[in-house]
């Protein structure tokens, strides 16, 4: 029930965020035709590389913790005395900071502020002085990483769980300071979105152009009883078009953005997408072989380990789900690799891979370089995946700018030609 209702929430919030940005474009355009345009392309970029600055700078800061505890580990400091070290280091407190950090995402930065507030509002040392209070008082490392959200990525929460568990915290936490598979997702998005912000932008700006110009260079053409260019005439029939099916484009972006909302927010359905669902579940099964490898190797045999990871909370509900179903075979008596196999958390190609590993006795090491293997097919394939779309986003945005200008440009051609006769 509780990741029901995390799933709603979650939903809610993204929605309401595609509603602020839908506010973001209509109330400057309302505005003003000028000023509306420039105030759309002001606040798309604005508020577009606020958010993903934020995502990025937080993750930034979410790896040097993460650093920072596995040193601490590796040396032996106390971990209370080693994160409140990394305040001290932080530049730039004070009023100006505070001020900053409140009012301006309601001045210029509306979408950037509903995304904060989403996440939270506290600043990351107020975190990691929550974190060093929680660790001063003997809580767990785990335990005080879980209360604090924001603190640390899954994989970090993750590895220090099972560190604790086999008492192995410091090779575990240095294991997860390999490459992430959000840090994949954050470095391929600006080649996959640049595109559509752009797209919007030519968006509102031929709106205008329909609105302001297109009316004035239909009149003229009438009053010199010519017809208009057929490239202007095409671009003004498709924005009748757009009009005339104005509430049911809306509905198809409604449904689109609820869509969008589901897979972000529910793992089950981020499992079923396709092509997405194929990349998602490489990354969650690389996670999956890596971790048991490593607690297959502190000693633990494979029914203790499945149950583990079936009972951690850094999971998402999905894999906890076919967690349950694989440690269920294994109950059964079936070897590892059919139970991974018919839980999905195996590839079909490494299931052979599995079994030679489990007879000569080289399980852990397998499933770790399986589980490094399948992360790095995941992450070179979300780059590719990314280096394909990116020029094909971009020339469809140049086809859209090309109509435009010609529908625009072709009048004033025709106009001077008429009178230079």
């Amino acid at each position: 029930m509780r990741s029901e209702l995390r799933t709603l929430i979650k939903i809610a919030q993204i929605i309401g965020g595609f509603a602020v940005f839908g506010l973001m474009i209509w109330v400057p355009v309302a505005a003003g035709a000028g000023f509306g345009v420039f105030s759309v392309v002001f606040l798309l970029f604005v508020n577009g590389w606020a958010v993903y600055a934020f995502i990025h700078y937080r993750q930034s800061q979410q790896d040097e913790m993460a650093q920072l505890i596995g040193a601490a580990v590796a040396g032996g400091i106390p971990l209370g005395r080693a994160v409140r070290s990394y305040l001290d280091d932080q530049p730039w407190h004070g009023a100006i900071r505070t001020t900053l950090g409140w009012a301006a995402p309601f001045v210029v930065l509306p979408l950037y502020g509903y995304i904060r507030l989403c996440i939270g509002w506290r600043r990351f040392d107020q975190l990691v002085e929550d974190l060093a209070d929680r660790l001063d008082a003997g809580q767990a490392l785990s335990t005080s990483l879980r209360e604090v959200p924001g603190i640390a990525a899954r994989d970090t929460r993750l590895a220090a769980a099972i560190g604790e568990a086999t008492n192995s915290l410091g090779p575990c936490l240095k294991i997860a300071d390999r490459e992430r598979w959000s840090a994949a997702w954050l470095e391929v998005a600006p080649r996959i979105l640049y595109p559509f912000a752009v797209l919007s932008i030519v968006f509102a700006v031929t709106t205008f152009l329909m609105i302001a110009i297109l009316p004035r260079f239909k009149r003229i053409f009438d009053e010199f009883g010519e017809p208009m260019p057929s490239a202007t005439q095409a671009l003004f029939d498709t924005y009748m078009l757009v009009d005339d099916f104005l509430p049911l484009l809306i509905i198809v972006m409604l449904l689109a953005a609820i869509a969008v909302a589901l897979v972000i927010a529910n793992s089950t359905v981020r499992w079923h997408t396709p092509i997405l669902g194929r990349l998602y579940r490489w990354g969650m099964q690389a996670t999956i072989l890596r971790t048991l490898g490593r607690l297959l190797a502190a000693g633990q045999t494979v029914p203790q380990a499945l149950e583990f990871l079936r009972n951690s909370e850094d999971l998402p509900p999905i894999v906890q789900r076919r967690l349950a179903i694989a440690a269920n075979g294994v109950a059964r008596g079936d070897t590892l690799d059919d139970a991974l196999l018919r839980a999905e958390l195996l590839p079909s190609t490494m299931g052979p891979l599995v079994r030679a590993a489990e007879r000569v006795r080289t399980l852990p090491w397998a499933l770790s370089e399986l589980g490094d293997h399948l992360a790095g097919r995941a992450f070179r394939l979300v780059r590719r995946i990314s280096l394909i779309m990116s020029p094909m986003l971009v020339v469809c945005v140049g086809a859209v700018v090309g109509s435009v200008a010609l529908g625009m440009f072709m009048p004033l051609i025709q106009l001077l030609t008429r009178l230079s006769e």
